[in-house]
Order: C-alpha cells, then sequence, then structure tokens
C-alpha cells in the first residue's frame, strides 16, 4: 500500500514539474479568422497557406501566399494582395499557374522605394531542371498588378537530399539577405539550420555564406491523459520544437522570427541581436493544446508571418478550418503587448 501510494505521489509529482517547466502558464490569445478569398475560388477554394504580411503604412499592408487546398500542390501558386485594412484580403492577383510539371510554394514580398518585388519557390519545374536543381528560388518587380521578367534567386545544387525552405528576404546595412529553413531529408528528416545567402543587389547574384545552427527549444505540443483514483490527469509531453517554416522582423535593432514547427504545435518567438544566431523564449505565443479548449477543436498551425507596429507585435498564422479539414484559413492576433524586448 504505501508502495503504491509513493508511487502515486511520485507521479504527481513528475506533473507538477513537468507542467511548471513546459505548459504554457500565461493567459494565451486565441486567433480569430481573417476574411480572404483568393481570385478563381473554385480552384483555390480561399486557402491560404504560406502567409507572408508586410506593413507599409496605416493604409497600405501587402501580401503574397499559396493556397493549398487538399494538400494539392497543383493549386500552390502565389496570389498577391493589397489592402488597406490587415483584417481583409481580397481581389487577389494570381502571379504564376500551375507550371507544366512541378509546383510552385514557399514565397514573400518585399517593398522598398515604392517599388514591389515578390518571389517564390519552384520544385521539379522545368526551370529547375534547365538550371539543374530540385528547387530554385525566383522573382521579380510588380507594377500595376504586372508582373516582370522573373530571374533565378537561390539554385540549390546540393546533391545529398539537403533543400532550402520558407525563403524570407530582408535588407541590412545596403546588403539584401535570404534567410532559409534548410533540411535534410536523407537519410533522415531534420532541420540542419538556417542557410544565409547575400547579394547586393536585390535581383541577382546571391551567395550561400553561412548555414547556421538554430538552437531549438522543448515545449510542450500534447498532453497525454492518466486517469488515477476516478481523476483524469494531463501529464505535459514535451518535444522539440525544430524550425520549419517562419517569418522575420526587424525590430529596435533586433531580428526577431516567428516560427511553427512541423509538428504544427507551437508559434514560438525567437531574437537574434547579431541578425544570425537566434535564441528561442521557452513560452510560446499560441499553444494548441491552450487553444483546443477555446475553439473546439485541435488546431494545426502552419506558416506565421508578423509585422510591428506602434510597437506591438501582429501575428498572423493559419490552421486547419474546423468544419473542412482540407481547408486553411488565414488567423490574425493583434497588438501582443509586452511581448517584445
Amino acid at each position: 500500500m504505501k508502495k503504491y501510494i509513493l508511487g502515486i505521489l511520485t507521479l504527481m509529482l513528475i506533473i507538477v514539474i513537468g507542467g511548471g517547466k513546459y505548459y504554457p502558464k500565461q493567459k494565451m490569445p486565441i486567433g480569430q479568422i481573417v476574411s480572404l478569398t483568393t481570385p478563381n475560388p473554385d480552384k483555390y477554394k480561399n486557402d491560404c497557406l504560406h502567409p507572408c504580411i508586410r506593413y507599409i503604412n496605416d493604409s497600405l499592408y501587402l501580401m503574397v501566399q499559396t493556397p493549398y487546398y487538399g494538400w494539392n500542390n497543383k493549386v500552390e501558386n502565389p496570389i498577391f494582395y493589397s489592402s488597406k485594412d490587415c483584417r481583409k484580403w481580397d481581389n487577389g492577383n494570381l502571379l504564376i499557374d500551375t507550371p507544366v510539371y512541378g509546383y510552385n510554394s514557399d514565397n514573400g514580398v518585399f517593398y522598398e522605394d515604392d517599388t514591389i518585388f515578390v518571389y517564390w519557390r519552384e520544385g521539379s519545374t522545368p526551370l529547375c531542371e534547365k538550371l539543374k536543381s530540385n528547387f530554385v528560388t525566383l522573382g521579380g518587380y510588380l507594377k500595376n498588378d504586372t508582373l516582370s521578367s522573373v530571374k533565378p534567386l537561390l539554385v540549390n545544387r546540393r546533391t545529398n537530399g539537403d533543400t532550402e525552405m520558407c525563403p524570407i528576404l530582408i535588407k541590412r546595412d545596403s546588403i539584401y539577405r535570404f534567410y532559409a529553413s534548410w533540411y535534410e531529408f536523407e537519410p533522415e528528416r531534420k532541420n540542419i539550420g538556417i542557410a544565409i545567402w547575400e547579394s547586393k543587389f536585390i535581383d541577382k547574384d546571391y551567395s550561400l555564406i553561412d548555414t547556421i545552427k538554430f538552437e531549438s527549444v522543448y515545449t510542450v505540443d500534447r498532453c497525454a491523459q492518466i486517469k488515477i483514483l476516478g481523476h483524469i490527469f494531463y501529464v505535459p509531453y514535451p518535444l522539440k520544437h525544430d524550425l520549419w517554416h517562419f517569418d522575420l522582423f526587424e525590430y529596435k535593432e533586433k531580428l526577431y522570427m516567428v516560427s511553427v514547427a512541423e509538428k504544427g504545435d507551437n508559434i514560438m518567438l525567437s531574437v537574434s541581436d547579431d541578425y544570425k544566431h537566434f535564441s528561442t523564449y521557452q513560452t510560446p505565443l499560441i499553444n494548441n493544446h491552450y487553444t483546443e479548449n477555446y475553439v473546439g477543436y485541435r488546431q494545426y498551425y502552419y506558416k506565421p508571418t508578423a509585422f510591428v507596429k506602434n510597437d506591438s507585435l501582429f501575428l498572423y498564422y493559419t490552421s486547419n478550418d474546423k468544419e473542412d479539414s482540407a481547408k486553411n484559413n488565414l488567423l490574425s492576433v493583434e497588438s501582443m503587448d509586452k511581448i517584445l524586448k
């Protein structure tokens, strides 16, 4: 009997310690679905998976996103939006349609001197074949809803199964810099760091300068239920937050990152003082175990994007729809105060 009681007390102690270390204690915001329409809704289903949003001024917001309805990469084509209100995105302009073979994917938008530059990644397309590369990131200028001729920017010629994902473009000290999540797919699937390319020009001559290890944190992505003496206990089950898709923004001479792991469980905030090495806060910005109690179903988070306005963080991310699991919604949390330091 004493051993039984001691075992229960030990288990409860593990629960308390585990919960204290890993389970998010503070109240978290609940994302709200943002109004979004796609061109050709019959094909794209108003779906959103890879949003990249940029705040230009109080009456101009830009976004490029790719749908991925039903996990079909044939609809994974970049769509450009401009909006006077970051709560509503419509009248999207399809930048490029489905290639003859292969697919489009991870996209972004960059704004400078009243000029809009858009980019996206192609995989196994005719261009990739021509350049002898599995993946190519290419981009061009957008003016009056017309896309200029596009140029290859990042060409992956590695042969060991590695590939860059989710390229994000920033400018620092007159140098254009692409960051991307670098993944190894063979012999096992894992993140091996953040790859960084630099160029003096926005549309050419990018060189891979470094691959920086991303220091992951452990945080709750799920809980196991254990029944003891008629009571249900939730035991935190911490897993590694491996960098998958992310976005970057600058604030007070620091580079911030919002990211999601492939498990789609948490959205995390990281910060870098040197614009290379990131440290990640232990507590998520958004946690799907916490959110499930309020929305009534398990959300799967995908690509987050963010910007700072009036010293407050505006966070956007995508999640599966409650009624249609094949559809991804764009959600937002506005004015996340006391987050940035």
